[in-house]
């Protein structure tokens, strides 16, 4: 094992007790776990890599947080009973399936990825409970920024040497492994360095975010991901049209544009043009493929849909189009229609309403309190939410934790800023001064104190 193995096979284990005695520490912890699959890329040890670190790290984060956590307020949110209601629909859908003939081939990829996705809004849950404050979301939201920021860093020369000729990938055996759900991700992260260039309070921090905002992307070219383009060009121009400081993305996009038009190699520039003869290629076609075999068995099954992992081959023979083209669902929401119904797809969609609804309502409040704070974390959630929607209609990710981190994010965020408001209102009215005139101000301060 490399030393920089041992380093981190000694850092994990001596951090477990950590976990317990400091819930939050643990769920940063689990983030890089979760987010960067480190034991993957330093652990030649068989025993260090079956070893299940998010497991041994979430045990002692959870217990600590029933016995320390004083943030159990903050799963009073109507967005916290939809996530209750989708676990709940999930665990229905999969018992329906194993006892269904038809489904019954799966029932245990079923069941395995059932006990998956009930981690990840477990932590999700558990993430609302601990991070009870704005001080801590902060540093939540850096350290999420910091594992994909990482990954741009070391991509970035590479891109440089070898003038984007090939494909970038996230770290291996983690839910980005792949060029499409790398892209994916730096789309939802693009935003965070975008809004933390403005809102930190160190300069070197603005700067690196600032810097972190500009080499994402080409990091999101160069993945050579249609789909991670499509979602870039939907968030920067979203952004544009309702981002204050539009001077800033103006030139941005512009270099953005010159630089896939004038200096991406031929092979990129061929892959993401529509007008070329086989535009529809193999990869659109199975696409379209799978679309069909999702509303096909959905319309059989309108109810509870086919459970978990239900894209096999013996599936595709009955409702696919081309039978032998077997692929995954491609789409966050084919892959909710056909795994958990109309029903399962209408809890998916209403959640995602809601989290919107609430960074839009949260923008406007922070305006009318001029809270600039405030407004800025719920424009990067938003927007960071917008990527993923638009990316993931062309990929199969719609249990990604990234995507439930956010959700639990603006959760945190509407708790922190109307206790912040209503502080603030309360000092006014002892000093007869205008309620929110030094938000953002009484906001860096707390956070200086912290650091």
């Amino acid at each position: 094992m490399p030393i920089k193995g041992v380093l981190l096979f000694a850092l994990l284990l001596g951090s477990l007790p950590v976990c317990f005695v400091r819930p939050f520490y643990g769920i940063l912890v689990w983030t890089v776990i979760a987010f960067m699959n480190p034991q993957s890329s330093l652990f030649y040890w068989s025993a260090a890599l079956a070893f299940p670190w998010a497991l041994a790290v979430a045990i002692p984060t959870i217990a600590g947080t029933v016995i320390f956590s004083r943030g159990w307020s903050n799963l009073a949110s109507p967005k916290v009973f939809l996530i209750f209601l989708l676990w709940i629909w999930f665990t229905i859908t999969s018992v329906a399936s194993v006892n269904t003939n038809l489904f019954m081939h799966h029932a245990a990829d079923t069941w395995m990825q059932w006990q998956f996705v009930s981690k990840v809004l477990l932590m999700t849950g558990v993430t609302i409970a601990v991070v009870n404050s704005f001080e801590r979301l902060r540093i939540f939201v850096l350290v999420m920024a910091a594992c994909f920021g990482l990954y741009i860093l070391k991509s970035f020369p590479f891109i440089i040497m070898t003038g984007g000729a090939f494909r970038l990938y996230g770290p291996p055996n983690s839910m980005i492994a792949d060029n499409n759900d790398f892209g994916l991700a730096l789309n939802m992260t693009l935003p965070f360095f975008f809004f933390l260039a403005q809102t930190e309070t160190k300069r070197w921090v603005r700067l690196l975010c600032g810097f972190m905002f500009l080499i994402t992307i080409p990091a999101i070219f160069f993945t050579y991901s249609r789909g991670a383009l499509v979602g870039l060009v939907v968030v920067l121009g979203l952004m544009l049209l309702q981002v204050k400081r539009r001077f800033v993305l103006m030139p941005v996009i512009a270099l953005a544009m010159a630089v896939a038009y004038l200096f991406a190699p031929a092979a990129w520039q061929q892959r993401m043009d529509p007008t070329r003869p086989d535009a529809i290629d193999g990869s659109a076609n199975s696409r379209l493929n799978a679309w069909t075999y999702s509303w096909k068995l959905a319309s059989d099954y309108p109810i509870a849909g086919g459970g978990f992992s239900t894209f096999t081959q013996e599936l595709f023979e009955r409702y696919a189009p081309r039978t032998r083209d077997l692929h995954g669902p491609h789409s966050v929401y084919f892959q909710v229609l056909a795994e958990h119904g109309f029903v399962g797809l209408l809890l998916y969609f209403t959640l995602i309403a809601a989290c919107l609804t609430t960074a839009g309502r949260l923008v406007k409040k922070a305006r009318f309190h001029r809270d600039t704070l405030i407004a800025n974390y719920a424009n990067m959630f938003r927007f960071s939410i917008v990527g993923f929607l638009v990316s993931g209609l062309f990929l199969g990710r719609a249990y990604f934790d990234y995507y439930f981190s956010l959700v639990a994010c603006l959760i945190i965020l509407e708790v922190a800023a109307k206790n912040q408001w209503l502080r603030s209102a309360e000092e006014s009215a002892e000093s007869d001064e205008p309620a929110g005139e030094d938000i953002l101000e009484s906001h860096n301060e707390v956070i200086l104190r912290e650091q």
